[in-house]
């Protein structure tokens, strides 16, 4: 009869059920409660399925390309190639009932076909079934996703053990099973047959007060036993193992098909006899068996026929007598009616101890192998490794091989989803561990006696205890399995990277060096903007690798290292953003679905952020576009301009050294290599900066002329339109009679609100009486804008990445501004604000605090403190050196770092306060590069220069740690007698011991520049006379204007 003749009477049964339950007062669906088995259950580790059908079929048809049968007759063609595939069915009625794979073969009480050839005769290496029928994946592996299917792995089987005859039992006519769909569960066994909807007796995924059936599931079961030669049992009696059920059956011996009971049908039998020989079918009490063959519609009688097992099925009693076999049974309830299983058997038991390996949800698939070690106690707390210990290997449910052994060491390997099973353990109460030994992720230990909880993890270690129990019963029939299960998970942590320019460089940066769990065969995908979405299932909107991608201040682009390239394209003033996307796969359905374990791509992803530093230095050539109009991307020349050639290359990616460069630690003239020039009569160069400061950087000597210097804020209004105020029009000239420097702050614009400001620079050349130019050349060779991004939360992106940097809260001093007038300061007797400056004889130390402060000498533009060794008239060696003390400084929160330079890029020596010692800092670099000092514990610092070239000082930054409630101290630089007696003291302090790391340019800080330069009298002639043959001879009126100059900038 067939499955469906149920279906009208259940609709019936449920119509009258449900007018029986209406006075029920809670509403509950009434049902007979039954009770729960516990005495001799045994259990077998299962995979189980349920399937939603047409999800599930939609899938298939996919796979056979039903959606491309298009035009005509597509209906019968799409019939026609349903045919080749595998579905789940309701009845016979509907588009997937094709072919006699498909169909519910009919029966009755005297006879019943099954369908045979469904499945090769053979698992495949992996121990997976492998179908002669296209379809989505039915039994495809555990870590395989598939649409419209439900798997649950490592599920406890229960069986009903008969010590007496040796029999495990199952019997849906007697006992049923309720899944609570989850992992690793062990499955409670309740008495009595289970009937939902009027049909029976085998729902596993069903409550008893369900009202209707669950149908469409599935299991693969793994039974592993033990033969004799002689195929007895330990009673002596024939090893049997028989079924009875519906729909599909498939049992394996060892990977070989040995009961092939194919199709939609009612309950059919099948048995294998070990010690006979034997396979056969059977239908009900005597009735007929009928199988076809695949689509064949001739069917043959085959319940009178035996098979024998060790001639028909390539399997040997040698084989099977070699160790541990398994036999592995595939069950699909594919139709929806009524639904039986009956397995029973006397299989041969050992005790074993299984360990077996899984990844958590959405952890990402790999095929690597997790690295295990098996030891046994000893003694109490001590444990050795077990060596060359046998054990079969099985993947899932499929036994891989029952030969294997662990090394020398008791160390093992399991891929995901496979098992371990070490049999003959014994029951004499010893006890097991079981390590671990692969790290990188999360792991979850779990251990099982058959259904109860045993062992425990071990605190601080990645292993887990099994206790063994003691028995002195020598009864082999008793047997016990240990189960251990280590699950590891781990997504794939793909961390955010923020990168800081402090030039307007390209940078090159590896935003996967700081990624986790990245799994194996991961790839980089490609990079787009922030603003994209983050979807694990695909990567829309993103762009490929070595593609540029353009955001607000820059491109960006990825390469398939995960290094990525960004290049700004206009003065910074924000933080750009782009999300990069890296590709990995897990096991997922397919449109393949022949190929089990197929994977499928997912999607991870990590935020870019690219921000400016406090300060950032833009060369005179930043956009490369000389024809540029937008004065926010880059500067915009008018009139004649020369350029030379530029060095070009990368700035460094570490987020250490703020203000410093590799590639700007060789210029000893333009900053990397080149400027513009003109001298051309109010040529200009106009450009736009969001910040609370300005520095231009030029040339100096005796042949430059003058600017003036124009700036204005920017205000945006309502309407879109633009409204620009002048703030100052300033004259700079930039001479310099003392020498040829390069890289000099000329021109600034600081103490400004954090706004957007235009600056426009216009070349003046200096006239002589006649009118004839003298001198009219002006060198623009780059600019640096302070505070790009304001005031900066400490939480936010770039609060955390100066802090990271040690920026925080950094606070400029120039020390150009603080130095002290000696003509107004005979002593110092109390702390005044300012910075001394010392010129002392180099061999004599000096005698006392009116003595200490000496005369300055200007050596170059009124921007920095010049220091030099020199020979004195007399021809005595002097050494020139500046000191002061940082009030409120504590070396517990504050760092400290000297802003130098070498304006000629002759090779100097500058020493410096090192706590209670001192150290000589040798540079170079034309270029303004910050070196980390550290004051002594009162503050105190000298600097000296003891070379007998210049040395520039331009800056101290002082940066503080973020304090709890987020103020921080205003440090100024002040004189006092304690100082003083320092200065004198400082030449007798040791030398800085260290061998491991020398101050030089490789291991300078980064830091701001924040040059405050005067401003000239705007005028375009020049009659000074002025003697630059001997800089240590200046003459007397130079030096009073200097003098002179200095005093105006203190009353200002």
């Amino acid at each position: 009869m067939k499955k469906f003749v149920y279906k009208f009477l259940a609709v019936v049964v449920s119509f009258v059920t449900a007018i029986a339950m209406i006075p029920l007062s809670n509403g509950s669906v009434a049902y007979a409660e039954t009770a729960q088995v516990t005495s001799n259950v045994k259990y077998f580790s299962t995979t189980m399925y349920n399937f939603d059908k047409t999800t599930f079929n939609q899938a298939t048809d996919t796979a056979i390309g039903i959606d491309k049968i298009t035009g005509w007759n597509s209906d019968s063609r799409k019939k026609q190639a349903r045919q080749d595939g595998f579905y789940f069915i309701d009845n016979n009625n509907e588009i997937w009932a094709a072919g006699q794979v498909n169909k519910c073969n009919p029966g009755d009480g005297n006879n019943n076909v099954l369908v045979q050839g469904i499945v090769k005769n053979t698992l495949d290496s992996k121990g997976n079934i492998q179908f002669n029928y296209k379809n989505a994946g039915v039994f495809a592996s555990p870590e395989t996703n598939i649409n419209g299917r439900d798997v649950y792995q490592n599920v406890q089987f229960p069986f009903v053990y008969d010590s007496t005859t040796g029999y495990y039992e199952f019997n849906s006519d007697n006992n049923h099973v309720h899944s609570g769909r989850l992992d690793g569960e062990t499955l409670n066994l309740y008495s009595g047959s289970q009937t939902i909807n009027n049909q029976g007796t085998f729902f596993p995924f069903n409550n008893d007060s369900d009202s209707s059936a669950d149908y469409h599931f599935g299991m693969n079961m793994s039974i592993p036993f033990y033969m004799n030669e002689d195929g007895k049992d330990q009673n002596n009696n024939n090893m049997k193992f028989e079924f009875s059920g519906d729909d599909d059956v498939w049992v394996f011996i060892n990977g070989k098909l040995v009961l092939d009971i194919g199709g939609i049908h009612a309950a059919i039998g099948g048995s294998i006899d070990f010690a006979a020989g034997e396979v056969k079918y059977t239908f009900g009490n005597g009735g007929k068996v009928y199988a076809k063959q695949g689509k064949d519609v001739e069917q043959e009688q085959i319940q009178s026929k035996t098979y024998d097992l060790y001639k028909s099925f390539g399997i040997t009693r040698d084989e099977l007598a070699s160790g541990e076999n398994n036999l592995q049974i595939f069950y699909l309830e594919r139709g929806a009616g009524k639904s039986n299983c009956k397995i029973k058997f006397n299989l041969q038991q050992k005790d074993t101890l299984q360990v077996s390996k899984t990844l958590g949800k959405d952890t990402p698939y790999t095929e690597n192998s997790f690295e295990f070690q098996l030891l046994k106690r000893i003694s109490e707390g001590k444990y050795e490794a077990v060596p060359n210990k046998n054990y079969a290997l099985y993947n899932g449910s499929s036994l891989i091989s029952n030969n294997t052994t662990t090394d020398k060491n008791g160390k093992f390997y399991l891929q995901a989803g496979q098992h371990a099973n070490f049999s003959a353990i014994g029951k004499d109460g010893s006890e097991y561990k079981v390590v671990e030994l692969t790290t990188g992720y999360t792991t979850t230990w779990t251990g099982m006696r058959e259904n109860v909880t045993n062992g425990s993890a071990v605190t601080g270690e990645n292993a887990y205890i099994v206790p063994i129990q003691k028995s002195d019963k020598d009864d082999k029939r008793e047997v016990t399995t240990y189960t251990v299960n280590c699950e590891n998970t781990a997504g794939v942590v793909l961390n955010d990277d923020t990168i800081v320019l402090d030039y307007g460089k390209p940078v090159e940066y590896d935003v996967t060096a700081n990624d986790t769990n990245a799994p194996s065969g991961s790839s980089v995908y490609g990079i787009g903007k922030g603003n994209l979405p983050k979807n694990s299932s695909d990567a829309t909107g993103y762009t490929g690798l070595n593609t540029d991608v353009a955001l607000d201040n820059g491109n960006i682009k990825i390469n398939e290292n995960g290094v990525v390239t960004y290049t700004p394209t206009r003065y910074m003033n924000s933080v750009d953003k782009a999300n990069y996307a890296v590709k990995y796969q897990v096991k997922e359905s397919t449109i393949k679905p022949l190929e089990q374990g197929n994977m499928i791509d997912k999607y991870a992803y990590a935020t870019v952020n690219v921000l400016p530093a406090t300060s950032v230095y833009y060369e005179d050539d930043f956009g490369g576009n000389e024809k540029n109009k937008d004065a926010n991307v880059a500067i915009v020349w008018t009139g004649t301009w020369s350029k030379g050639t530029s060095n070009g290359g990368k700035q460094d990616s570490t987020n250490s050294k703020y203000g410093w460069d590799s590639s700007y630690e060789g210029d000893t003239g333009y900053s990397n290599g080149s400027a513009h020039y003109s001298s051309e009569k109010l040529a200009s160069a106009t450009f736009r900066f969001t910040g609370n400061g300005v520095d231009v950087y030029s040339r100096t000597n005796d042949g430059v002329g003058k600017i003036i210097a124009t700036l204005k804020k920017v205000t945006k209004n309502e309407n879109g339109t633009e409204s620009l105020k002048t703030i100052k029009n300033v004259g700079i000239d930039n001479l310099s009679v003392s020498g040829d420097y390069y890289q000099i702050p000329t021109l600034n614009f600081d103490g400004l609100d954090y706004a957007t400001y235009e600056v426009t620079i216009k070349v003046v050349p200096v006239l002589n009486s006649d009118k004839t130019v003298k001198r009219g050349t002006y060198y623009l060779d780059g600019i640096r804008v302070y505070n790009p991004l304001g005031k900066v939360d400490a939480n936010s992106t770039a609060g955390k990445a100066y802090e990271e940097a040690n920026e925080s809260n950094a606070q400029y001093i120039q020390v150009r501004k603080y130095l002290l007038d000696s003509s107004t300061t005979e002593s110092i007797d109390k702390q005044i604000n300012g910075v001394v400056f010392i010129d002392k004889s180099k061999n004599n130390i000096v005698g006392d605090s009116t003595s200490s402060v000496g005369t300055y000498r200007e050596y170059g533009p009124k921007n920095e403190v010049y220091l030099k060794s020199y020979k004195s008239d007399t021809n005595e060696e002097k050494i020139q050196s500046v000191a002061f003390t940082i009030d409120g400084y504590k070396a517990s929160k504050n760092k400290v770092f000297i802003g130098l330079k070498s304006p000629t890029g002759q090779s100097i020596t500058a020493r410096v306060t090192n706590g209670n010692s001192y150290k000589d800092i040798t540079l170079s670099s034309a270029s303004d590069l910050y070196y980390e000092i550290t004051p002594d514990s009162n503050g105190n610092v000298v600097i000296q220069n003891m070379s007998y070239d210049l040395l520039s000082i331009t800056k101290v930054r002082i940066t503080t740690k973020n304090s709890i409630n987020g103020l921080t101290a205003d440090y100024s630089l002040t004189s006092t007698p304690e100082l003083m007696s320092y200065v004198n003291s400082f030449d007798t302090l040791q030398e800085e011991q260290d061998t491991i790391q020398k101050d030089t340019e490789d291991t300078l800080d980064k830091g701001d520049v924040d040059i405050d330069n005067p401003s000239d009298n705007n005028t375009n002639t020049d009659n000074d006379k002025q003697d630059n043959s001997n800089q240590q001879t200046q003459s007397n009126n130079i030096w009073n204007k200097i003098m002179s100059s200095i005093k105006g900038w203190f009353r200002r």
